[in-house]
């Protein structure tokens, strides 16, 4: 009997208890919709999708305008960026499509939600039939930068 009493008040004094788990639950909750927030903002990735979106458009304006002999530009806006031929005929976006708002001689228009871009120096870029720019170009998107090298065409993130 002595045995078995030892045995069940060891168990009584192990673990947790309930109110102790209340407790630490509500800590872990607060520092996680205090801390959360600045790790994982819609932002970065809205700015993110924008770079990479913006890096195909222009590799794949480049790749066109070497295969067609030239002339292919995109123009950036604050909201926007469209790819088209300067003569007016359409092309196809990266992914096959037309966008539905096309309009001649634009070939696919992509929209920033959320994110501004800027293109310095102001203008087109206009890629000739060995995929050079008219001059290199820095575009900003957000805090993000996308180096256009004059001599290549080669577009990178900085």
């Amino acid at each position: 009997m002595p045995f078995q009493k030892k045995l069940f008040s060891s168990f009584k004094n192990t673990g947790f208890t309930l109110v102790e788990l209340i407790v630490v639950i509500l800590i872990i909750g607060i520092l996680s919709i205090s801390i959360a927030p600045r790790f994982f903002t819609i932002s970065s990735y809205e700015e993110r999708r924008a770079l990479d979106e913006l890096l195909t458009a222009l590799r794949h304006t480049q790749q066109m305008a070497m295969n067609r002999g030239g002339n292919i530009r995109l123009v950036l806006t604050a909201n926007d960026f469209t790819a088209e031929l300067t003569d007016g005929t359409q092309l196809r976006s990266p992914d096959g499509s037309r966008h539905s708002t096309c309009v001649t001689p634009i070939c696919y228009k992509k929209s920033f939600e959320g994110v501004s871009a800027s293109i310095l120096p102001a203008g087109p870029i206009i890629y000739d039939g060995l995929g050079k720019p008219n001059t290199g170009f820095t575009i900003l998107i957000g805090s993000k930068q996308i180096q256009i090298e004059a001599e290549t065409g080669y577009a990178h993130q900085i």
